[in-house]
């Protein structure tokens, strides 16, 4: 008995040209681009099908995604230590002078390991004379006083990731709370 020959709809059938197949998954058909590659110990070429977009009575909606290399990826805490940055008051940053953005960056360090602000390193806390828990404490107090968060409020941001690339920076997705409490205190991420 010979194999049955799949029967597509005429607007499926028009994307069956060479170089291209369809298959078909549930009631959805797929288009894929057809090539073949010599593969060591077989006989033949073995076929490789890239995914080009599912194919619909008013065309191909093509795939937006693109394939990334994950050789060379870097990623980092962002959320909680742009907003923490960005909120700091001049209140908290004046006493300390011009060692306010190393003691921040010590105290991000602690409170977020990841921290980008800390991927180029971060100078170690018994180099400054300040007691650093007080400083945290007083940072979060002043912060809560100017803006209604404190730190411990601020930690939903930490899932907002920083991703290096190779070379490009790109932002990981922001959740619909994280979105309400960045807009809430006018921050940009």
């Amino acid at each position: 008995m010979p194999a049955a020959k799949k029967v597509y709809p005429d607007w499926v059938q028009a994307y069956r040209t060479k170089g291209m197949t369809v298959k078909m998954k549930g009631d959805s058909y797929y288009l894929y681009k057809r090539t073949s590659r010599r593969v060591p110990g077989k006989k033949y070429p073995q076929p490789v099908d890239t995914y080009v977009g599912i194919i619909t009575p008013e065309g191909v909606v093509k795939t937006n995604r693109k394939r990334v290399t994950l050789t060379d990826i870097e990623v980092y805490e962002y959320g909680y230590s742009r907003a923490v940055w960005e909120l700091c008051p001049e209140s908290w940053k004046k006493p300390l002078g011009e060692d306010w953005e190393e003691v921040l960056k010590i105290i991000l360090k602690k409170q977020s390991p990841q921290s980008y602000l800390c991927r180029d390193g971060v100078k170690e806390e018994k180099e400054f004379r300040y007691q650093l828990p007080a400083q945290t404490g007083s940072l979060s107090r002043r912060i809560y006083k100017a803006y209604g968060v404190n730190l411990e409020e601020l930690e939903e941001l930490k899932t907002i990731y920083q991703l290096i690339i190779d070379g490009k920076e790109v932002l990981s997705k922001i959740s619909p709370g994280q979105k309400e409490l960045i807009e809430k205190l006018g921050l940009l991420m």
